[in-house]
């Protein structure tokens, strides 16, 4: 397998393979729809439409979760066995489930009848999906802790060590954010084009208002804020503070062009000056599933 990766034909493969799984998924998406003599409504063009969107999804949801995989190195970087914070995640994970199954759906007494079963199949597939960004995130929480003992002279690394892990959870921060924020809105996505389905095929307005898929964005893009906000800050504080331990304050409070440049350059590198650009960025990656939802409600609303 490994000497197949190397190889030049591989994402050849991997595109077969991935148009393969995505085929099958739709069509046994299909079939699990038309279920219980539900067959002439998941014969229909909206819920065609949605069953191609659920395959995409799911293999969507197996790459996000192949190429995060390594942002888990517990073990490796805090020396702690993954399965601990894994068992946290699947704890917080059930919870969450939970919560959506006991809120309810307004399309559990709709027809077809099965469309309930795919939506928290997906549910539970996007969860599954989301482990190592969010496993990421709290590991990149525990190193953060590691480097305030450092600061705090409890332990003791070279400044080069430091910057080195500055750096490292600054990209497995964005990584993070990235698989958490395309999960989510693939889900949202998937929402509305259900919700589609359901009104082409009869069903009242009412019995599946705009406002559950709305909700359902905003309920997700809460989540990523809970997630990402406190690690991202965290983070920002250590990177403040390495600044300030290598060009700590002149003693005569007269800043010379010397240390001016020196921290302007280190705070370069360490990605912490704040522009419009990267506050943009960030805000575009936490805020992608509720826009996605307002897309998937606005959008067909124009046709």
């Amino acid at each position: 397998m490994t000497r197949l990766r190397k190889h030049w034909l591989w994402p050849l493969v991997i595109s077969v393979l991935a148009l393969g799984a995505f085929a099958g998924l739709g069509l046994l998406t299909r079939a699990v729809l038309g279920s219980r003599g539900n067959r002439a409504l998941a014969d229909t063009g909206g819920f065609g439409v949605w069953s191609i969107l659920i395959g995409a999804s799911v293999v969507l949801f197996a790459f996000l979760f192949a190429h995060s995989i390594h942002l888990t190195a517990w073990r490796r970087l805090a020396g702690v066995a993954v399965w601990k914070p894994a068992l946290a995640y699947g704890i917080f994970a059930a919870i969450l489930f939970a919560f959506q199954w006991k809120a309810g759906s307004p399309i559990g007494e709709l027809k077809p009848t099965t469309a309930i079963g795919v939506s928290r199949t997906l549910l539970a597939l996007g969860l599954i999906a989301a482990a190592p960004a969010v496993l990421g995130l709290w590991l990149n929480h525990t190193r953060l802790r590691r480097i305030s003992r450092v600061f705090d002279g409890e332990t003791r690394e070279q400044a080069v060590d430091v910057l080195g892990e500055l750096l490292e959870c600054k990209r497995a921060n964005g990584a993070c954010l990235a698989v958490l924020a395309l999960i989510v809105s693939t889900a949202v996505i998937d929402a509305g084009a259900q919700r589609r389905a359901f009104l082409a095929t009869g069903t009242p307005k009412e019995a599946f208002p705009p406002e559950s898929v709305l909700l359902y964005g905003a309920l997700f893009t809460a989540i990523s804020l809970l997630l990402y906000v406190p690690v991202f800050l965290a983070w920002k504080t250590r990177c403040l503070r390495l600044v300030d331990e290598i060009y700590p304050l002149p003693p005569d409070a007269r800043p010379g062009e010397d240390w001016l440049a020196g921290r302007a350059r280190l705070t370069q590198v360490l990605g912490t000056d704040t522009t419009v650009g990267k506050t943009v960025t960030a805000a575009f990656g936490i805020l992608a599933p509720l826009a996605a939802s307002v897309l998937s409600i606005v959008l067909p609303a124009l046709k």
